[in-house]
């Protein structure tokens, strides 16, 4: 399968099941931190853009994040964090940068830290997992420190083109060249948690079917 055809089939996959198959290879992907999705209910799944912040009163547009929007391939997620630390006054993202992702086919986005324009982001139907909201601009508060770079955020290191998934539950990222293996991995435990599933709407006893099965 291509890349594409990949992504397509872990965007059917719950995070649960990736996080528990990252696991079983002895990696965590999982974000250690809760995020609010714009959309209830709709799961992301593309390759991550980075883009890292740093504080800074200088009085500049993010040209930087803006070009990696334009720049960023169909099917992108894009990841913007603020440099060692999470400010909660402080929006990274907000309508316009949303408006022109969905225009150039974006998947989502990811913001460690603060968004605005919430209703705007709602009604172009965008997705977007932020942690805290504010009508701060970031302009004179930070400026772009890199794109496309390696960026450590929620006890993750998440690489340019590691695949970002996400969905109510959370965020996970699966390292590139790990991919068709995690898939397969998370393939099975799904397969798994529906036969369990079946025979407890069948009246099996839960703990019956847990011994049976050893999955939870």
């Amino acid at each position: 399968m291509s890349l594409k055809e990949y992504i397509l089939e872990i965007k059917k996959i719950p995070t649960a099941s990736l996080s528990d198959a990252l696991n079983q290879i002895g990696l965590n992907g999982t974000l250690n931190v809760p995020f609010k999705p714009t959309l209830d209910g709709v799961r992301i799944a593309g390759p991550a853009v980075t883009i890292l912040d740093s504080y800074s009163n200088r009085r500049a547009i993010p040209i930087e994040a803006i070009e990696a929007i334009d720049n960023a391939k169909r099917g992108s997620v894009i990841l913007r964090v603020l440099d060692g630390s999470e400010v909660e006054d402080i929006a990274l993202f907000g309508g316009l940068m949303a408006l022109a992702s969905k225009v150039r086919g974006l998947e989502g986005a990811v913001i460690g830290g603060a968004i605005r324009d919430l209703r705007e982001i709602k009604e172009m139907g965008f997705q977007v997992f932020y942690r805290f909201l504010s009508p701060n601009t970031s302009v004179g508060r930070t400026e772009i420190k890199s794109v496309n770079i390696p960026v450590k955020y929620g006890g993750v290191m998440i690489n340019p083109g590691d695949i970002i998934v996400g969905d109510d539950d959370g965020i996970v990222v699966i390292p590139r060249g790990r991919i068709v293996e995690v898939l397969e991995r998370a393939k099975k435990i799904d397969d798994l948690e529906r036969r369990e599933a079946e025979e407890i709407k069948l009246g099996e006893p839960f703990s019956k079917v847990i011994r049976k099965y050893a999955r939870i």
